[in-house]
Order: structure tokens, then C-alpha cells, then sequence
């Protein structure tokens, strides 16, 4: 089991750029092995998933950061510019796979200088409690009718051995949900990364009762 002691937002966080990091090498890897359907349809989850993304960090993370650290906005404005530029890229991949190179370079770069440029100011800003609220204002950033995609996608693209550590971030009230569901249409539409099973029902049930 994975574990890391970190604020459950940040957690998430990190989550999500190493699920993104993957994904865009899995659809590399599948476009070099001529699967060109596969690459397509998880080119196209990786543009929606990075979209999610990025509006959670342009309405809620980067303004709370620079209203903390005003002098933070040169570097919310280069990462605000660099999000446009990935949309672009993002959105023309499933339709010219041998961008993939390119389009893998860019996921990485760009979550790279996030990691290095925000991440520390973000651990600085916030006390415990507010960590906590500020994951409740994350999430709610993502619709419901999309929290399913977002949370199959998550589990999915979760490292071997960290699974257990995506699981505790799902809210326990869509874990049934997730189960019965959304994971079989995740599947349906976009096939598996992983292999990973979410744990045992009656867990899940016993805590809402």
C-alpha cells in the first residue's frame, strides 16, 4: 500500500499529474504499436481529463494562491498561457497521432514547472484546516455528470501499489456508485490502463450504515 502524509487536496493533486503523465505516454505507446483506435479514444479522454484539470486551476487554485502571494501571479499567467497552448495540443492529438511525441513532452513539461513553481507556495499558504476546505472547493469545481469520467479515470491511471491511496480520495457517497456504473462505462468507452480492483463492498456498505 501506498501512502504519502500529505493535505488531501495537494494528494489529489498529485494524483492527477501523475495520472495525466501516464496517459499521455500510454497513448504514445499505443500509437507507436499501430493501435490507432485505442490512441484516439484515450487521446480524447487525456484532452477532457487535462480540461478538468486546468479549470480547477484557473477558478480556484491560482487565485487563491495569488490572493496569498500576489507576487505568484507572473507565474499563474505563464502557467494560465501555457494551459491554452495544451488545450490547442491536446485537442488536434486523436486526430494527428504522430504528435504524440510532442503532445507527451508538453503534458510533462508544463506538470513539471507546476510541481516545482506552485506546489511549494501551495504547502506554505494554508493551514491544516484550510487545506481541508480548499479540497471541498476543488472538487466541486467538476460536475457531477463528469465526476464519474474524472474519478474511473483517476483509479485507472493510479501506480502500481498507489491505488489504495486513489481510493481514499473518492468521497465514500460515489464509491457505490463508481462500482455499479461508472466504471463499466469508463471501460466501455475507453478501455483499461491498469488492472487495479477497487476494494471489497461490504466495507463501503458497513460505513454508511
Amino acid at each position: 500500500m501506498f501512502s504519502i502524509d500529505l493535505p488531501q487536496a495537494v494528494l489529489g493533486f498529485v494524483g492527477v499529474h501523475l495520472g495525466l503523465r501516464a496517459e499521455a505516454a500510454h497513448v504514445e505507446r499505443l500509437t507507436d504499436a499501430g493501435d490507432l483506435a485505442q490512441a484516439r479514444q484515450r487521446a480524447e479522454l487525456l484532452a477532457r481529463v487535462l480540461h478538468h484539470h486546468h479549470r480547477a486551476e484557473d477558478t480556484v487554485l491560482f487565485p487563491a494562491l495569488v490572493a496569498r502571494q500576489p507576487g505568484l501571479v507572473v507565474t499563474t499567467d505563464e502557467l494560465d498561457a501555457q494551459h491554452a497552448e495544451l488545450d490547442v495540443a491536446l485537442a488536434a492529438l486523436s486526430g494527428d497521432l504522430t504528435t504524440a511525441d510532442g503532445a507527451r513532452r508538453l503534458v510533462e513539461n508544463h506538470l513539471g514547472q507546476e510541481e516545482h513553481l506552485v506546489l511549494p507556495v501551495w504547502m506554505a499558504s494554508f493551514s491544516a484546516a484550510e487545506h481541508d476546505r480548499f479540497a471541498a472547493a476543488l472538487r466541486r469545481t467538476t460536475p457531477l455528470r463528469d465526476a464519474g469520467l474524472m474519478i474511473s479515470w483517476l483509479l485507472d491511471t493510479a501506480p502500481d501499489g498507489a491505488f489504495d491511496a486513489a481510493w481514499d480520495q473518492v468521497p465514500p457517497s460515489l464509491r457505490m456508485m463508481y462500482r455499479v456504473w461508472w466504471r463499466r462505462r469508463y471501460e466501455r468507452a475507453f478501455g483499461s490502463l491498469g488492472t487495479h480492483t477497487a476494494p471489497s463492498v461490504m466495507p463501503v456498505m458497513a460505513a454508511a450504515v
